[in-house]
């Protein structure tokens, strides 16, 4: 018996700009037949998160987050923006922090939840050589803030920084040794 769960029928619930939501008829090993939501985006490429480094620190962002209600500090990210991973992080970094110029690097990719998503991010390394003049987007990122490596995984600790994008980066950073 192979592993997999195969689909039947590829039904398009709903679609914006930004993603599209599936609720498919599947086959399951067993042989027994189901439903699966899955969630992709429509943009070609990976979406990005920024580890946007300045002299030992790492910018976050403070950001409105509409499904939880409330701000949140997380490191910058975007929806890929049809080019290439690098240049959808010079356009994050631009956008979020005010910064036009950095040495880029992909250091990995996450798989935000591989359950219902089709998405990898890439996670994007970005030693900036100034700190910027703050977001362009000043609707979606209300404040920025520069922490060491282990001040973040403080505010990790405590409760204080919870999205899985960054909690991930953080592990894939110190595995690559950047800070």
């Amino acid at each position: 018996m192979k592993h997999e769960v195969k689909q039947i029928r590829e039904r398009l619930a709903y679609s914006n700009p930004f993603i599209e939501l599936y609720d498919d008829d599947v086959e399951f090993p067993d042989g027994t037949t189901g439903r699966y939501v899955r969630l992709r985006a429509t943009m070609p490429g990976a979406p990005v998160v920024l580890v946007a480094m300045h002299e030992g620190r790492i910018a976050l962002v403070r950001t409105f987050r509409y499904p939880l209600g409330q701000l949140v500090w997380e490191l910058p990210r975007g929806f890929s923006q049809g080019v290439s991973v690098e240049d959808t992080a010079r356009n994050e970094l631009r956008e979020e922090l005010g910064i036009s110029s950095a040495d880029i690097e992909v250091i990995g990719f996450l798989a935000p939840d591989s359950g219902v998503q089709s998405i990898r991010a890439a996670v994007v390394a970005a030693t900036v050589r100034a700190p910027g003049q703050g977001p362009e987007d000043i609707n979606e990122v209300e404040s920025i803030g520069w922490v060491t490596l282990q001040e973040l995984e403080q505010m990790i600790r405590r409760g204080q920084v919870e999205d899985s994008f960054t909690v991930a980066a953080c592990t894939l950073i110190r595995l690559h040794e950047r800070l």
